[in-house]
């Protein structure tokens, strides 16, 4: 079963009444837990794994016997004096297993039903995740160029209150605010994706409105704990979608065994019991030597077997089309079992190189980054350099601060990726 445990406990024992008390997500974990108590469309999936164990219970229940009872006379047709009545009980008795073979067969569909709701989990948690990527990400750059616009502010007023004195040109009061105006531009289209991902996020979690507060950077685990070959393993006994493909083969050999079985005839055992009146228009003697009708009552006890004729010809075509549902889903496990061990590895590949890209974008890189502008500060103000070089130097610390970003949130959908080919969740 998929080791997504976080959705399915949450999703059981969680109310709405403890949603409305919970403090706003801080985590990826708890934004998770707020969308597995609240996400509709996840519940409903959950919910077919209850259906399943309703078939599963109702595979086992036997036939019911019958009981009959019958009542019949003569008058209304002219013969007065013949009345019976019977009383029957008949019960089927299934033949070749049938039973055992439709519990088998509900057993493999309540697996199946849980392997896709696993199923279900493994891609829901990987859009959310990405989604959450996106928020954190963007609300990442935007502090960044928040950072900036303030900066760019408090120099726009010390540069006009130098113009004023003659001590600096115009034309730099200017060059700040050109810029100014540049990063709020940036500022603007970042806002607005991070309002999307927020809406998103939202969605996902299945409420109408969300503040996810200041959510945090998800935390990876060491590269160095994971080896290529222990995922590929892993993945090929944790995915939940191979796992379903697998219930999707075992139940349908169970079909085709349960086809085989229907075709053998059930058989019907019966007893009855009779009471049939007669009386009849001639007289006779009693006892006593006294005239009286005639009359006669006989008791008939009736034991049956009821066997229907018929072949296995009848269910041929049942038998035939079970079969080829049954190659149908080996085919398609066996196409996973060889694809899956490929995802991982891209997915891998993908969060390995991604890492390198982060340790090179370290946060030594950026400090020395950001030194390199105080300098170019200082010496712009002492007058050995242009506010060119100073704006210049601040686009490249920005450029920098934002690609480490980027560089980090590729990381977090490279991990996530790896999680989903892997089918579990990574310590």
């Amino acid at each position: 079963m998929y080791s997504y445990k976080l959705l399915a406990r949450t999703l059981v024992c969680a109310s709405a009444a403890a949603l409305a008390e919970a403090a706003p997500p801080a985590t990826l974990s708890e934004l998770l837990e707020l969308a597995a108590r609240e996400n509709r469309e996840l519940r409903a999936v959950r919910e077919r794994v209850e259906e399943a164990k309703g078939a599963l219970r109702q595979a086992g229940v036997r036939p019911a016997p019958a009981l009959e009872v019958n009542g019949a006379s003569g008058n209304p047709v002219g013969s007065p004096g013949e009345n019976q009545i019977s009383v029957g009980v008949s019960q089927t008795l299934e033949t070749a297993g049938k039973r055992s073979r439709r519990l088998e067969v509900a057993s493999q569909q309540l697996a199946l039903a849980e392997a896709e709701y696993g199923e279900r989990a493994r891609q829901f948690r990987f859009e959310l995740s990405n989604r959450y990527a996106d928020f954190v990400s963007e609300s990442e750059r935007l502090r960044a160029l928040e950072r900036l616009i303030e900066i760019n502010r408090r120099s726009l007023e010390l540069t006009r209150a130098r113009v004023e004195k003659g001590d600096a040109a115009a034309l730099d009061a200017n060059l700040i605010a050109v810029e100014i105006s540049r990063v709020e531009a940036l500022r603007a289209s970042t806002l607005g994706r991070q309002s999307a991902a927020r809406i998103d996020l939202a969605r996902l979690a299945g409420v109408e409105e969300l503040d996810p507060g200041t959510l945090a950077w998800f935390a990876m685990p060491d590269l160095d704990r994971f080896k290529e070959e222990n995922l590929r393993a892993r993945a090929l006994r944790a995915r939940p979608d191979l796992q379903a493909m697998r219930s999707i083969e075992k139940r349908a050999g169970a079909e085709t065994q349960l086809t085989l079985a229907e075709g053998r005839p059930n058989v019907t055992v019966s007893a009855g019991y009779s009471r049939i009146y007669s009386r009849f228009d001639s007289y006779g003697l009693d006892d006593a030597g006294a005239r009286v009708p005639l009359k006669d009552r006989d008791d008939i006890l009736a034991m049956g077997v009821s066997i229907p004729l018929s072949g296995q010809g009848r269910n041929r075509g049942n038998v035939e089309a079970s079969v080829a549902r049954a190659r149908a889903a080996r085919l398609r496990r066996e196409y996973l079992e060889r694809s899956i061990p490929l995802e991982v590895a891209s997915a891998w590949r993908r969060w390995r190189n991604s890492i390198d890209a982060l340790r090179a974008l370290s946060g030594a890189a950026i400090e020395q980054a950001e030194k390199n502008v105080e300098v170019i500060r200082g010496a712009y103000q002492l007058g050995n350099l242009r506010l060119l070089d100073v704006l210049n130097e601040q686009r490249r610390l920005l450029d920098m601060q934002l690609a480490a970003v980027d560089v980090r949130a590729d990381a977090l959908r490279g991990f996530f990726e790896l999680e989903r080919a892997v089918g579990e969740d990574l310590p």
